[in-house]
């Protein structure tokens, strides 16, 4: 065997490089640093220059140039922070400003002009940096303090400043203390900065928005997409603080995000978040970038757990899709009935824009098990105007097209949109709306062509005893049910309920030989108004493939006393006690509805649904005629103990 000998330095010989070279990078870091207003002075007239933005804005440096004699300036921002939306309102026009967002700023300012806005998706930016189709001439940063080695760290603002660091030809760096080390491709050589300021100064927070009842209940919603094991991006602020009260009970979540935020500590410190499931960079936590309050960059500093890399890796629709079950929690501004978002909101988030959110929603349609989601409030907050529209204005932009949203959700339910036609999109959508607008929207789509034009308006239960009636059971045999009453976007559902049926089932429940099920009858069948009546079905199957394998529905007749109440069953489902769930949830709802009993009409030789009201506790009346039994029952009216046995 040949021994290989390795030769270690010695420890003095060690010791002396480290500091030779140690002394290098300072010497150098003395040689480069300037006063804020010498770094105001090495910018010319007609520089474009690109600003750290809004939490990582380098303010004193942005002052500075305030009072310099520069002019016809071209600032470029992530998002616009207070220095730089101030220096934009210079009386003299020497200064203007480009986003890649075109929301209001951090202080209170209205909305910049659309104008400014530059629509990319992030993921696009640093290579329109890097081939100088949006040129940087100085790149003016700020960075932590540097380590041994003479790194700096970017800290919480990875995002675009890497590739404007590397286009720009003179790069002016703010060497804050305030500023995080943060882990990733996050360090700067000191070789790659021009000029150094030393400027203590506290980092921008953002506050967290408090969120009022119905975006918790949109956030519910959401949450109910999140699975076990599953890698998440939040969109900023109010969605991400929503969803923690409603995601305590997961495990093994993941986070790959664009801006990680205060919320976030929450899941990952609870053991919620563990990055487990990863394939790559398993363990970690992955952003582009941070906002939010100091508590939330004490929490990153020097944090291995937490990396952040700038967004033309992290956002690229194919890595985020190599995560499975990937998925994406966005915001908008408004939906149109073919399913088309128009993005941005004046509260949950103060920024409009195409942004990361895009790249994460086309990510998550190429996960294994991925889902994109878009969350709205049904009406705009002020005037009362609904936020699911027919079509959009003529000067609304179109974010995300048709295919980029499987999900979108507001405070009245969820609506699923993969893989459905225009028609089929529209009545989902209306069903989520505000009630005072869906008979408006019913119509429009119909003016549209997006509904038959025979289309029943929505007659549908009240939201409230929608979301109060629902349920998980688990049947015989493991079968895992949900348990609701039924929407008008049933019909497809219902109707392959039908077909599964034998000829004697339909026979049995329909008392004739039914052979089709035609789309005017099944309009009929899943809308019921309250005063009409109430249907439940039982769904199986994961929500993008779900199907119904048994209803139930009791009817409302002016002409007799009690409701008469039907089921039916898929015959691959039977005896499994899904007739006898149905029967007694509808009994429930019935009683607290001061419904008094129930009566039904059976054929004798249905010996199955007979047993099924045989089994209830209930004194039964029956008149046979004719080879069916009718049976009536009062729900106060109990068997005898003797007939119960």
């Amino acid at each position: 065997m040949t021994h290989v000998q390795w030769n270690y330095l010695d420890g003095a010989h060690d010791k002396q490089m480290i500091a030779t070279q140690a002394k290098r990078w300072q010497d150098e870091y003395t040689s480069k640093l300037i006063s804020p207003s010498e770094a105001a002075q090495k910018i010319r007239n007609g520089d474009r220059i690109y600003i750290g933005s809004l939490c990582s804005e380098p303010k004193t440096i942005l002052r500075a140039l305030e009072t310099s004699y520069a002019e016809d300036v071209e600032l470029v921002q992530f998002i616009r922070g207070t220095e730089a939306s101030r220096l934009a309102l210079d009386p003299w026009g020497r200064f203007r400003i480009k986003t890649f967002f075109s929301g209001g700023g951090v202080d209170g300012s209205g909305p910049s002009p659309e104008y400014n806005y530059i629509p990319l998706f992030h993921s696009q930016i640093p290579f329109f940096f890097r081939n100088r189709r949006i040129p940087v001439d100085v790149a003016m940063i700020q960075v932590s303090e540097p380590d041994r080695f003479g790194r700096f760290s970017l800290g919480i603002s990875v995002d675009f400043s890497v590739a404007a660091v590397e286009s720009a030809r003179k790069v002016i760096a703010q060497v804050n203390p305030f500023m995080p080390r943060t882990y990733g491709d996050t360090f700067i050589p000191i070789d790659k900065i021009d000029y150094l300021v030393e400027a203590p100064e506290p980092l921008t927070e953002l506050s967290e928005e408090p969120l009022g009842e119905r975006e918790r209940t949109i956030s519910a919603y959401a949450s109910d997409l999140i699975d076990d094991g599953s890698i998440v991006q939040f969109g900023f602020a109010g969605i991400s603080r929503g969803l923690m009260d409603f995601l305590k009970d997961r495990r093994h979540l993941g986070i790959h995000t664009e801006i990680f935020t205060d919320p976030l500590i929450e899941l990952i410190e609870s053991g919620v978040v563990d990055n487990s499931t990863k394939k790559l960079f398993r363990g970690k936590s992955l952003a582009t970038c941070c906002m939010g309050t100091q508590k939330l960059y004490d929490y990153i500093h020097d944090n291995p757990m937490v990396e952040l890399y700038p967004s033309d890796m992290l956002l690229d629709p194919t890595f985020i899709g190599s995560n499975d079950r990937m998925v994406a929690v966005n915001l908008a501004m408004q939906v149109d009935l073919r399913g088309q978002i128009r993005q941005g909101s004046t509260s949950w988030t103060a920024f409009e824009g195409s942004g990361g959110d895009s790249d994460f929603m086309r990510g998550a349609n190429l996960s294994k098990g991925g889902r994109s989601i878009i969350c709205l409030r049904s009406t705009s907050p002020k005037r009362n105007k609904s936020n699911i529209v027919p079509v959009f204005g003529p000067n609304a932009a179109v974010i995300m097209n048709r295919g980029d949203a499987n999900y979108v959700i507001t405070e009245y339910g969820s609506a699923y949109l993969g893989g459905r036609s225009i028609r089929d999109r529209a009545m989902a959508l209306i069903d989520i709306a505000h009630p005072d607008h869906r008979e408006n929207l019913m119509k429009s789509a119909s003016e549209l062509g997006y509904v038959f034009p025979n289309q029943i308006y929505y007659r549908i239960c009240s939201p409230e005893m929608r979301r109060r009636f629902r349920t998980n059971r688990i049947f015989k045999g493991g079968i895992r049910g949900h348990i609701r009453i039924i929407k008008s976007t049933d019909e497809e559902m219902l109707r392959d309920l039908f077909y599964n049926l034998s000829e004697k089932s339909v026979y049995f429940r329909y008392f004739s030989a039914r052979r089709s099920m035609p789309q005017k009858n099944l309009q009929q069948y899943v809308n019921i108004t309250e005063e009409e009546g109430l249907s439940l079905v039982v769904a199986i199957g994961s929500r993008e493939d779900r199907k119904i394998i048994g209803e139930a529905r009791y009817m409302i007749n002016p002409g007799h006393a009690y409701p008469e109440v039907a089921f039916m069953v898929d015959e691959n489902y039977r005896g499994r006690g899904i007739a006898s769930a149905l029967l007694n949830y509808l009994i429930d709802i019935a009683r607290e509805r001061n419904i008094k009993g129930f009566r039904t009409e059976v054929l004798m030789e249905n010996r199955s649904m007979m047993r099924v009201f045989e089994k209830l506790p209930y004194e039964m009346r029956k008149t046979v005629d004719e080879g069916s039994v009718s049976l009536t029952f009062d729900f106060d009216e109990l068997k005898s103990p003797e007939k119960r046995t």
